[in-house]
């Protein structure tokens, strides 16, 4: 598409004519739950390398958003099944628009799974620093009852083992390597197929339940989206678990705008900042766990 001041390319880059700009831009398929009239609608996302988006909706045919700066989303998090917000609104990516995007994708967003075994969950804050120092974007985590069944299974997953969907170019190589640094605590996808194939048994729609909580002497610990962003998961982690604290179950998740109001509902009114709460609580994805201070479990919530 020809501008004023730049051409807009989807695919190889050209030569673009004196004083103009050359940019790419890529396409991605997304939908949204309106609860309110209960409706799954799918809008096209377009991005921009000049960190500008525009919105498509696909039924109506027309422009839902106008190109506009949303210095909150980068090409990173557009992965195929991520979750991302805009005006309050959680699209989840299902698709790449166009054979360029997916190629792209395909070469920077390369699936890994790996498995941490439950005898080795202290280690999970080390691996963590481990996976976003190597560039490693850590998806989804979930504590679950691994199948027999999903490729990298042994008996020593038995148990609720640690399930952790990453995603970076030559994710599988890299993982790999860090698993075989490990000591055996954490075990990985060998290939992308497998990869593939782990990610959908452990994250997909026939995924197992996570670890039940206990709800006795414990409280929970909420990491809100931009610490996530930051890779900052695997310190905040550490400072817990150093501090005393175990885990009993964990889970990365998605939280809609009604349930993030009503979570929050104890501080409307009370502190200024309550809005600003809500809309960072649902920019992302937020990852929860149960902790218990093991040194003394009924002082769990005033200890955290």
């Amino acid at each position: 598409r020809k501008g004023a001041s730049r051409w807009v390319l989807a695919g190889a880059e050209l030569a673009a004519p004196h004083g103009m700009s050359i940019e790419q831009r890529y396409t991605f398929f997304t939908q949204w739950y309106d609860s309110t009239a209960a409706l799954t609608r799918v809008y096209q996302l377009v991005y921009y390398t000049d960190h500008t988006i525009e919105i498509f909706d696909m039924k109506n045919r027309r422009t839902f958003l106008k190109r506009m700066k949303h210095p909150e989303i980068a090409l990173r998090d557009l992965f195929v099944g991520n979750t991302v917000t805009i005006h309050a609104r959680q699209l989840k990516v299902t698709e790449y628009g166009d054979s360029f995007t997916a190629g792209r994708f395909a070469e920077s967003s390369e699936t890994s799974v790996a498995l941490l075994k439950p005898a080795a969950l202290g280690e999970l804050p080390a691996l963590l620093k481990t996976f976003a120092h190597s560039g490693l974007i850590v998806a989804q985590v979930r504590m679950c009852e691994i199948p027999a069944a999903c490729p990298g299974y042994t008996p020593s997953h038995a148990g609720y083992a640690v399930a952790l969907l990453l995603k970076a170019a030559d994710a599988v190589h890299t993982v790999g390597q860090i698993a075989g640094a490990s000591r055996g605590a954490l075990t990985s996808s060998a290939s992308v197929d497998e990869a593939l194939a782990a990610a959908d048994m452990l994250f997909g729609e026939r995924k197992p339940a996570v670890t039940p909580p206990v709800c006795q002497d414990s409280t929970l610990l909420l990491v809100r989206p931009h610490a996530l962003k930051a890779g900052l998961l695997g310190h905040v982690l550490d400072h817990v678990m150093s501090g005393g604290f175990v885990l009993r179950t964990l889970s990365t998740f998605t939280i809609s705008l009604p349930n993030a109001e009503e979570f929050l509902e104890v501080y409307k009114g009370v502190i200024p900042e309550y809005r600003e709460y809500v809309d960072e609580l649902t920019s992302g994805v937020c990852f929860a766990a149960e902790v218990t201070y093991a040194p003394a479990p009924a002082e769990s919530v005033p200890r955290l």
